[in-house]
């Protein structure tokens, strides 16, 4: 229930990358519970974001880039900026949020350098602070663009350290952890089966370790027959994951997925989740598969310990420990108990700490404060 003493109606430009990736679903995620909370919300992009695919009522509005001779990569931020100008004073936006800073923090400046009065703020998701931040071709346009918002915001505790260790940024930063759709994903679809099936999800970069799961499954299988690997996603390690497999002889114990749209239809059939990235953000993959009531194997590493509880709705290893990774693999394929105790524990973390009903009130809140100065 919205509380109507304070609630009013607000205008909301969100600005995301269309992908697969944790900040564009985050990001399109947030602004449809808004709008189910009543506020109108413009979402941005250079193509319709997957996730609104499976919607019919939204305002979407394209950044189309025209093609120039002169140009050897197109001018995206120019673009966006000139897009975003235009919205605030056609549609009268009162805030503009864009999620990924690179580069869509600069949009963000630009456009408050046209109208002063425009009011920005930034969520850093991951990889656009702990790794393409970094490279000194952005770092210094970003750390200006992002001290010109009129707020900062990231996805965990584990960021926003990060993010104020390694850049000159004076703003405050504020945690608003990701959220989960119960309804979305639920402990109650998960349909019953005869193989352990283990699932992974993510863009199949280095940075994911996706080659450390096939390895550590190819130690399992050695074990016992009774097992399943689900590899969900596209990236650059992908064409490398499956000729792994077939060199350790498990090929046909692993189905490769490509991009799913609808990841909750393989969850409801997953018993063990894997997420042994070198660095995460946050972790929202993790967080679905806790929603659905399932364990979770993840690396002690970047925001994943604050979702995950060792020991208790999952374990948590060292990146690239690929023994550890199979050892607890093969526990929660042994102990079914176990797998059924962690995994109720998972969900009920989900439902509790990240509940849209919790988390996207901290998002209006800011809104208005924002608005207010």
């Amino acid at each position: 229930m919205i509380d109507k003493i304070w609630w009013f109606k607000m205008r909301i430009g969100i600005i995301c990358y269309p992908t697969f990736g944790g900040s564009g679903i985050v990001a399109t995620e947030l602004g449809l519970k808004l709008m189910e909370r009543g506020h109108e919300v413009h979402f941005i992009s250079y193509q319709l974001p997957e996730r609104l695919k499976k919607e019919s009522d939204y305002i979407f509005h394209e950044v189309n880039v025209l093609s120039y001779p002169l140009f050897k990569y197109k001018p995206y931020t120019l673009v966006l900026a000139s897009l975003l100008y235009k919205l605030v004073k056609k549609e009268k936006i009162e805030i503009v949020h864009g999620h990924y800073a690179i580069p869509h923090a600069t949009a963000l400046y630009l456009l408050k350098e046209m109208i002063p009065k425009a009011r920005v703020i930034t969520t850093l998701h991951g990889s656009d602070v702990h790794l393409l931040g970094l490279d000194e071709t952005y770092k210094p346009v970003m750390e200006h663009s992002l001290n010109h918002q009129d707020a900062i915001t990231t996805v965990s505790k584990f960021m926003k350290n990060f993010a104020k260790e390694h850049y000159n940024v004076e703003k405050e930063i504020q945690v608003i952890y990701n959220f989960v759709d119960p309804h979305e994903f639920s402990s109650e679809k998960r349909l019953p089966h005869d193989k352990v099936t283990i699932t992974h999800v993510s863009n199949f970069r280095k940075v994911k370790r996706a080659p450390d799961i096939i390895k550590a499954f190819a130690k399992v299988c050695k074990i016992t027959n009774k097992v399943h690997l689900e590899m969900i996603g596209q990236g650059p390690e992908l064409d490398y994951c499956r000729d792994l497999a077939i060199s350790l002889g498990i090929n046909d114990k692993v189905s490769f997925r490509g991009s799913l749209l609808n990841v909750p239809q393989v969850l409801c059939y997953t018993d063990i989740f894997v997420i042994p990235s070198e660095i995460e953000g946050f972790g929202l993959a993790a967080l679905e598969a806790m929603a659905c009531g399932i364990p979770v194997i993840a690396s002690n590493a970047g925001g994943l310990p604050e979702v995950i509880e060792h020991g208790k709705s999952g374990f948590l290893i060292t990146p690239g420990d690929v023994d550890t990774l199979a050892k607890y693999m093969l526990l929660l394929i042994e102990d079914r108990d176990l797998r059924k105790k962690m995994g109720d524990i998972a969900h009920n973390i989900a439902i509790e700490k990240f509940h849209p009903d919790k988390i996207v009130p901290q998002y209006e809140s800011l809104y208005k404060r924002v608005l207010g100065e």
